[in-house]
């Protein structure tokens, strides 16, 4: 479904004011102070320049005199505009960066320091040195954000694809007794204190304008996935009721058949235990990454994008089966936790799927028509078949809802409400 048009122009019109301060403000020398701030020990630095701008942050590189031996430091700002919450963003992120960096063997930043500043929140890390993969992987002759190389050599990809199982491996056998965001306790004991903040929530709140109170609350955590998964559900369903822009709905029938689809994919989740008794988990699902893009730079048609992708996922999962072979043969992983048989099934059975769909609000139409009904529901003949497997409750309030949005206009860009005004995002 797409996004509220006015609500993206307002975003990035508060982006772009943010950056326009931002640049006018020496950024450079901003970030060789908060440098000499929290370092004080390695001497002044010498300079600071851009390092990279994503989508979420702006790097920047803090240079000391070769002298004193002292390594480059990054300075990591969260951009106002793209992301919403970029407190609760940074704090996440720190612990995230924390815990991993002590509790696996995968090359993490070591984070130096975490604060605010008149731009906003930031973190000063080590570099890691490298190549990103994906620089390697790509298709050179496309521009924009990467695209895998269709014409990579089989030797190359698993080289690769070895690379990345053997991450995937080691998170896999994280252990937290819930669902949510990391805080860094006393004495580097980690818990889970917070609401997961995921890349989904971020784009209903800053393209959709959902409001905070649409979402879980800061300290809210899942005991179960299948609690989480149904979380999930219900912010898809409340995406389409509180969008004030709807410009994807074209009549009274496809407003229905959007809600038939958010109601019938809740009901799912409440069901769904394709795994364990706990319910679904992400960790047991063939990762939707292996041709670098994300999934809204699919193609329109996914089955178009399923072609492409089904011979580079049994390529991985051959990888990740030699990876768990070999761990097991050193004593380093037991047979419970091997991966691959999981996410090859997790194409046959739709959990595939039902993760993406839970996901990507912005997909979750095209997902939901086109894997998930027919497989759990079976052969659609009219809508009716399905309005008939809803409950009493989700029917009566289907029909206020049809009522109630056919009968309001569209806000025009005067009358929006703006959830997130550029005064509250300073403090968010």
């Amino acid at each position: 479904m797409e996004f509220d048009h006015i609500a993206e122009r307002k975003q990035e019109q508060k982006a772009t004011t943010w950056l326009r301060l931002w640049s006018n403000r020496q950024p450079e020398l901003l970030s060789m102070h908060l440098a000499h701030k929290h370092r004080p020990a390695s001497g002044k630095p010498i300079s600071a320049c851009l390092w990279k701008s994503g989508a979420f942050n702006i790097c920047y590189q803090v240079r000391y005199n070769n002298s004193n031996e002292e390594p480059d430091i990054i300075i990591r700002f969260a951009a106002l505009g793209r992301a919403i919450l970029r407190r609760e963003k940074v704090q996440n992120e720190v612990a995230t960066m924390n815990y991993l960096r002590k509790t696996t063997s995968i090359p993490i930043p070591e984070v130096y320091a975490s604060g605010i500043c008149w731009a906003g929140p930031y973190i000063i890390m080590s570099i890691i040195e490298g190549v990103p993969l994906s620089q390697l992987l790509k298709d050179h002759s496309v521009e924009g954000r990467p695209v895998l190389n269709p014409q990579i050599s089989n030797h190359s990809l698993k080289h690769a694809y070895r690379e990345m199982a053997i991450l995937v491996l080691e998170l896999s056998r994280v252990e937290l007794d819930s669902i949510g965001a990391l805080q860094d306790t006393k004495h580097d004991c980690f818990t889970i204190t917070k609401r997961p903040l995921t890349f989904n929530m971020n784009e209903l709140m800053a393209s959709a304008n959902l409001p905070l109170e649409a979402f879980p609350p800061p300290s809210h955590t899942f005991t179960s996935s299948t609690d989480y998964f149904y979380s999930l559900a219900t912010q898809h369903l409340l995406h389409l009721r509180l969008q004030q822009q709807n410009p994807s709905i074209t009549s009274e029938e496809d407003f229905q058949r959007k809600l038939i689809a958010r109601y019938l994919f809740q009901n799912l989740t409440k069901n769904l235990h394709l795994t364990n008794p706990q319910g679904p988990s992400f960790t047991y699902v063939a990762p939707w990454w292996l041709l670098l893009q994300s999934p809204e730079d699919w193609e329109g048609d996914l089955h178009q994008f399923l072609d492409r992708y089904i011979p580079r996922c049994n390529v991985f999962l051959e990888v990740l089966r030699e990876c768990e072979d070999e761990l097991i043969g050193q004593g380093l992983l037991s047979e419970s936790q091997r991966l691959a048989s999981r996410m090859g099934e997790s194409l046959d059975n739709g959990l595939f799927w039902m993760c993406l769909a839970a996901r990507y609000s912005s997909m979750f139409d095209e997902i939901y028509w086109g894997f998930v009904d027919r497989r759990f529901y079976g052969d659609l003949g009219s809508l009716q078949d399905r309005v008939r497997l809803l409950s009493e409750e989700q029917r009566r309030e289907m029909d206020e809802l049809v009522r109630g949005k056919m009968g309001q206009c569209d806000r025009g860009e005067d009358e929006f409400e703006d959830h997130y005004p550029i005064d509250m995002l300073l403090e968010l």
